[in-house]
């Protein structure tokens, strides 16, 4: 979990490096990470949210769901974008990788 929380937390550093305006939120609980963060350049809004949970299994392993919303707003266009995209992966007590199923609605 820390792991994601961190590549999530560079990936809002790096990409707001060559925005005009950006804004990054980042909320965090050891089970729980919330990052949203918006770019404005020239007209141009890009507004992404990442929800990560993870959650233990009963006969042991981990679930751990990240939930990726992503928007482009452009002036005077009306068919701007929105991206939702579901991964969920699934480990035993050894950590193997039960399943991973990933979902991408456009």
């Amino acid at each position: 979990m820390k792991r994601i929380a961190s590549l999530l937390v560079l990936a809002v550093l790096a990409g707001s490096a060559r925005a005009e305006e950006a804004k990054a939120e980042v909320k965090k609980d050891p089970n729980h990470v919330k990052v949203e963060m918006k770019h404005k350049r020239s007209g141009h809004t890009q507004k992404t949210k990442v929800e990560s949970k993870a959650r233990h299994r009963a006969g042991g392993g981990t679930v751990a769901t990240t939930e990726t919303t992503q928007e482009h707003e452009r002036p005077r266009i009306g068919n701007d974008t929105k991206t939702k995209a579901t991964e969920t992966v699934e480990r035993d007590a050894n950590g193997n990788i039960i399943r991973h199923e990933k979902k991408v609605q456009h």
